[in-house]
């Protein structure tokens, strides 16, 4: 009997090990995907070309 609860012990093990790797790999994958939507949203930025622009704040008091 020992041996039966050594293997189903065993062979729960390795489906929690195959079920963080799948978590891991899906985690990686939003990653990546959220990286490239970083990349292009700063590509998309639009270079400020007045050097005074944004250098005074008006304060309403």
């Amino acid at each position: 009997m020992e041996v039966q609860s050594t293997i189903t012990s065993y062979s729960q093990t390795m489906l929690q090990e195959q079920a963080a790797m799948q978590v891991q790999e899906m985690s990686l994958e939003i990653a990546r995907e959220q990286a490239v939507a970083v990349e292009e949203l700063i590509a998309s930025a639009h270079t400020i070309l007045d050097p005074n622009l944004g250098q005074r704040v008006n304060i309403i008091a």
